[in-house]
């Protein structure tokens, strides 16, 4: 009847087709019972009680004397051996922490039962359960160590082999590498169920008042820890108890209260909104950069029971309220002579449109005029120097061979043209020198002067709500936990974790000092579920339901303005055009395990299923423009132009802007068998074996880009007709000809003309 009962137990686990990653989140106690002169106490009652939670769980010892109680949840237990001919056997005050194994032994002595022999706390200090290497660190650890933001996952450092890699490399994976393996290889949990993003990380931060315990497990993990080939890092949240407690907190950070940064303080720098021309400051003094820092955390927690015994509650919400400046970047600005003298000669151009409406928030001070940037002469003599080929001077610009005439037109009303200047285009300096123009333009004056500040250097300062190498952010967490304990072979346990931060600034580049920003948000939520149901003192089995998304998004506050950029390094206008984007990831995961007693063989069978599901938009769809200098964009004429458009020519489709919307699946699927063999008491093995499938990202409207070139003679053939088998009626050796609506004088390289939609 045993047997049967264990083939049908093995047979039920291999029917799952649900798991959490791994199923660590719980411990077990195993032990030996002998007597005086150390043989073995068969079938004594061992029974094990939670002393916050009243859970109370019995086995009973083998042939051999050994016991074992498996998943049970991390906490104080009270253990009592009871059998017939000797003292109650009593070990109070036991440890038991999240995936590991506590061997409390009994040697009983004889007398009657209701007499007790009372140890506390008796537990083997060395794992000889398990061989694998880990960190455990406890809630009264958690509350004492400094955490920068209360990020638990920064507990990750104080394992050996870790090391801290922020701001030196940048994947995904709480900027940590354990045992040099790559960032995103570390796996993270929260009480069994990943709480990994896609491409690595972690999604949800718990608050860290809600973490019972900490666990790293770093070096030889048994087979049922799969899809990590790093650390295993695992989150235990605490549960309600019998009695009721909470906390509240609120910690504060204000520059009001602290000292300034010593390489700003000792250097005497200068506020750039205050002194805009950089002059000294005094230590201390009013006009010195000090960075705005404005953080708060504040919040509670409270728990207890809802039914002594039965069902407990825990509860949580942490606020964060963050603000500050983003690192002060020294940039190139055009001058507000510059600026002027474009909106006076054009003033119904982009370029005066944005110059009025998009100022730079610091001046700054002059760094060259517009002689200085492009030198030009008004001499009679004409210096060779000056009218060499490739010298820059605005009276090239100003040349209709050079640029077309509209162009050369705009430029002129706010540069200008003299006497000298036509004598400058219409030079021939032989082979290497200036060729003349075929065409000159009138005299007139310009609204700019040339010896006036044309380019400033300035400092680019803007607010952030997050910190790129820290844990401070702006937002809201909360959490909910039930526990139930049915009867002593039932149990159950839900918890959701919420997590939402928000940013009114976002990503940040030179831009911003004009007033663009990027709004983003994120949303990260967490849920697990759990049922162990305990079959007999030797077969337990756990079900486990789990969920995490990772939600992000990037939008721009001036949708409107596109990406512009200079070639010359002078702030530009606009946000990335890869904004406005968002990726919204879902992780299903289920999963069963059964944990099998079975004489010396401590077995674990399961099945681990994931289902994964990213949707996402991330396009180069809105319009970018390459500028040569602030000269070329007072005349609107742009170097480049880039848009994410569909041409068209592939399907005699009219041009449009191109989205790139995408419904990513994959499933994973796993199996392991884990058996720790018990050979002696001396000696026991680890014998596992894994087996795990992990599909190919499928998108759900067959949207994903197989881009394969067609036929055809020269790229811009191949590329109109990829993907595109050739006709049978068709000689391959003479392909359509898609070009043959394009002007050769305009378009003098087709295969550009096609990569950039013409």
């Amino acid at each position: 009847m045993t047997k049967l009962r264990f083939c049908l137990v093995s047979l039920l686990v291999l029917l799952f087709a649900l798991t959490a990653i791994a199923q660590i989140q719980n411990g077990q106690f195993t032990g030996t019972v002998t007597d005086p002169s150390g043989a073995a106490v068969a079938n004594a009652k061992v029974m094990i009680t939670n002393a916050a939670t009243g859970l109370s769980v019995t086995a009973t010892s083998n042939a051999t004397g050994a016991y074992q109680v498996s998943e049970l949840p991390p906490g104080t237990y009270k253990i009592t051996i009871e059998a017939p001919g000797f003292k109650t056997f009593s070990d109070v005050g036991v440890t038991l922490n999240a995936g590991s194994t506590s061997h409390v032994d009994a040697k009983m002595t004889l007398g009657q039962t209701r007499e007790v022999v009372e140890v506390t706390g008796e537990a083997s200090q060395v794992n000889t359960e398990e061989a694998k290497l880990a960190t455990t660190i406890s809630s009264t650890q958690i509350e004492n160590l400094p955490l920068n933001g209360r990020n638990v996952y920064d507990l990750m450092q104080l394992a050996p082999g870790a090391v801290n890699v922020n701001g030196v490399d940048f994947e995904n994976g709480h900027g940590t590498v354990v045992n040099g393996l790559r960032e995103d290889f570390n796996g993270f949990l929260i009480n069994g169920v990943a709480n990994k993003g896609l491409s690595g990380g972690v999604n949800n931060t718990p608050i860290e008042d809600t973490v019972q315990e900490f666990q790293q497990l770093q070096l030889n993990m048994s087979a049922q820890y799969g899809n990590s080939a790093g650390s295993v890092n695992n989150l235990v949240t605490k549960s309600g108890t019998n009695s009721y407690h909470g906390s509240v907190w609120e910690y504060l950070r204000n520059d009001k209260f602290d000292a300034n940064d010593f390489f700003l303080n000792g250097g005497r720098a200068p506020d750039p909104r205050k002194d805009p021309n950089g002059t000294l400051c005094l230590t201390n003094s009013a006009d010195c950069y000090h960075p705005p820092l404005r953080f708060n955390q504040f919040g509670g927690t409270f728990g207890g029971a809802l039914i002594k015994d039965k069902l407990f509650f825990f509860g949580s919400y942490q606020g964060d309220r963050f603000k500050t400046a983003g690192t002060p970047q020294t940039i190139t600005v055009e001058s507000p002579a510059w600026r002027q003298a474009v909106i006076a000669a054009q003033p119904n151009s982009v370029a005066a449109l944005l110059y009025q409406n998009f100022t730079p928030a610091i001046t700054g001070s002059q760094l060259s005029t517009l002689d200085q940037y492009a030198p030009g002469t008004d001499a009679t003599v004409i210096p060779s120097s000056v009218v060499a080929a490739g010298t820059p001077n605005y009276e090239q610009w100003l040349c209709p061979d050079f640029n077309s005439s509209t162009i050369a037109a705009k430029m002129a009303t706010v540069l200008g043209v003299t006497a000298n200047d036509l004598a400058i285009m219409s030079y021939n300096g032989g082979t290497n020198g200036h060729q003349p123009c075929s065409s000159l333009p009138a005299i007139q004056a310009g609204t700019a002067s040339r010896s006036a500040a044309f380019i400033n250097s300035s400092t680019a300062i803007f607010n952030t709500q997050t910190q790129t190498l820290g844990n401070l952010f702006n937002g809201n967490e909360a959490s909910a936990r039930l526990d139930y304990n049915w009867n002593a072979n039932n149990r159950t346990f839900a918890q959701f974790n919420w997590f939402h931060s928000t940013d009114q600034f976002g990503p940040c580049n030179a831009a911003c000092t004009r007033g663009f920003s990027n709004p983003s948000r994120s949303f990260f939520p967490n849920g697990q579920l759990s049922y162990v149901h305990t079959f007999s003192g030797t077969v337990v089995n756990e079900f486990r339901v789990g969920y995490t998304q990772n939600n992000t998004g990037i939008q721009v506050n001036h949708g409107g303005v596109p990406d512009i950029y200079f070639d010359d390094g002078t702030a530009g206008f606009g946000s990335y055009s890869g904004y406005p984007q968002f990726f919204k990831e879902h992780d299903y995961s289920y999963g069963d395990m059964v944990s099998i007693s079975h004489g010396k063989h401590s077995i674990k069978v399961g099945v681990d299923v994931k289902r994964n599901i990213e949707n996402s938009e991330f396009n180069v769809a809105r319009p970018s423009y390459e500028m040569f200098d602030p000269i070329y964009f007072a005349a609107d004429a742009p170097a480049e132009q880039v848009a994410g458009v569909d041409p068209g020519f592939t399907g005699s489709n009219p041009a449009q802007l191109a989205t790139n919307i995408r419904h990513w699946r994959n499933v994973e699927f796993g199996t392991y068998f884990q058996d720790d063999w018990k050979a002696s008491r001396r000696l026991t093995l680890n014998l596992g074996i894994r087996y795990d499938i992990f599909s190919r990202h499928n998108e759900l409207n067959n949207l994903a880009t197989t881009f394969k070139l067609g036929p055809g003679v020269g790229l811009a053939n191949q590329i109109a007709s990829a993907n595109a088998p050739f006709s049978t009626a068709q000689d391959s050796s003479t392909p359509p000809n898609y070009l043959s609506s394009c002007n050769p004088s305009t378009v003098a390289n087709p295969s550009t003309a096609i990569l950039a939609g013409v």
